[in-house]
């Protein structure tokens, strides 16, 4: 069992790396660069370039686009994504952001007002689970 796992393991970080896990946000620093007179950018939406233009051919795995692909694999947006607003799936990203920032305030205070309600049962059911789970 425990070589099977590790094979499991071994093929998902494969699989990361390679940026074919279905969790990767985006699949364009794998497939293509975009190469303009200021430099080299790992999208269309790219803020600033990662390589100069004659660097064209190491710039493929460098280190700043390889860094990049790590982030996006694990189903983040790395710091350079986050700069580069235009980008749709960073808009994205950014709206969900906000509107789980908006909801949970509400959520807190729905659920403290029915705790209240209920005379407090529901924190203590609650407090008395994670204490017998740890």
């Amino acid at each position: 069992m425990g070589l099977l796992n590790r094979v499991g393991v071994e093929e998902r970080l494969a699989a990361e790396e390679l940026g074919t896990t279905s969790e990767c946000l985006c699949h364009e620093p794998w497939e293509s660069y975009y190469i303009l007179r200021r430099g080299i950018l790992p999208c269309c939406h790219g803020s600033k370039p990662i390589a100069p233009m004659e660097d064209f051919e190491r710039a493929w795995n460098a280190p700043a686009l390889q860094e990049i692909r790590k982030h996006l694999a694990r189903g983040r947006l790395s710091p350079y994504c986050l700069e580069s607003t235009g980008c749709p799936i960073v808009q994205r990203h950014l709206h969900a952001q906000r509107t789980r920032e908006r909801w949970l305030p509400d959520r807190v205070r729905t659920l403290g007002k029915l705790n209240r309600l209920l005379g407090g049962k529901p924190a203590r059911l609650y407090y008395r689970l994670v204490r017998a789970l740890s």
